[in-house]
């Protein structure tokens, strides 16, 4: 088993990291531990909209990145660490193999962690660990979080309680657990750094190499990272179709608005305000690209100083 060393914290550059290292080592068993500032990572089949309040989250600076893999909506800060666990499996995937080596790591530094439903980890009734997978052939990526001491109070406010039920969705919607962290639990307090090197050695054996990418294959990263991870296409252009209906209030008027969208593209608007140029709102939004900064502008043509307010009503 090798690990590759990555002290990037920049959450769109280290989905690239994790991507090449999982395309570029095919015949390694590798462990990862990494952190992201503050961020909300997707899976693969979500719709973003549908799973956090994306005004609120433009307006605390706080970027959205879609993963590789499958699952929920999780979000990431400081206190929280990462592991990836990549590995070739001749059968089918099984999560059993990553938290079983999870768990055997967390408790050989005094964690009392065990697992929890399919693919979560646990300390008593409180999740501490959700993971996610993909196999390419038999090739397996696995990966979590580890809340160790994040901002819960961040993570129930951004992934709990801002789920939009106006999407209609086959895509994933993510599960409601409660969570916990790892450090009040710790016989020795440490900070997350010495957990994180604790760990590192928990789970390699004597000997592992344990490596960093050279100056081109950061390039490389970073080129995945501007190329993919960076665009419409991959954050937006592939949430899955649905359709959206709201209605209420707007400025102490009635407001219905609804529409579809199937590949990042919006159709068959409708909109009924008296406020608001229907026609106009429509022309705009008909065969819009689902783009926050799009459906923002489109706001404030249509809204002014409502515009923030309006946002709320389209996406």
């Amino acid at each position: 088993m090798i690990t590759v060393l990555n002290a990037e914290t920049n959450p769109f550059y280290n989905q690239a990291f994790e991507e090449y290292v999982y395309g570029h080592f095919p015949e390694e068993e590798i462990f990862l531990l990494w952190r992201n500032s503050p961020a909300v990572v997707v899976g693969s089949y979500q719709n973003i909209c549908r799973e956090v309040h994306v005004r609120a989250l433009r307006e605390a600076n706080i970027p959205v990145v879609r993963r590789m893999t499958g699952g929920g909506t999780v979000y990431h800060d400081l206190g929280n660490l990462n592991y990836t666990y990549i590995y070739t499996e001749n059968g089918e995937m099984s999560y059993a193999r990553g938290l079983d080596r999870m768990v055997e790591a967390l408790n050989k530094i005094g964690v009392p962690a065990q697992r929890s439903r399919v693919c979560d980890l646990a300390i008593g009734e409180n999740k501490i660990s959700g993971s996610a997978g993909r196999m390419v052939k038999n090739r397996v990526l696995h990966h979590g979080t580890l809340l160790f001491d994040s901002d819960l109070d961040a993570l129930d406010r951004i992934t709990t309680h801002r789920k939009n039920d106006a999407f209609r969705t086959k895509g994933t919607v993510s599960a409601i657990c409660t969570v916990g962290n790892i450090r009040p639990h710790l016989k020795t307090d440490m900070e997350i750094g010495e957990f994180q090197n604790a760990l590192l050695d928990a789970v390699l054996p004597p000997g592992s190499a344990r490596m960093e990418l050279s100056d081109a294959q950061r390039e490389q990263v970073r080129a995945l990272e501007r190329e993919k991870y960076h665009s419409w296409e991959w954050t937006w252009g592939k949430t899955p179709a649905f359709e959206y209906e709201k209605n209420g209030m707007f400025m102490n008027q009635p407001i219905a608005v609804s529409y579809r969208a199937k590949r990042g593209i919006v159709s068959d608007v409708r909109i009924e305000s008296d406020v608001l140029d229907a026609a106009k709102s429509i022309s705009l939004l008909e065969g819009a690209r689902l783009d926050p900064d799009k459906f923002e502008k489109i706001c404030r043509t249509l809204a002014g100083e409502r515009a923030e307010e309006l946002m709320d009503w389209l996406m």
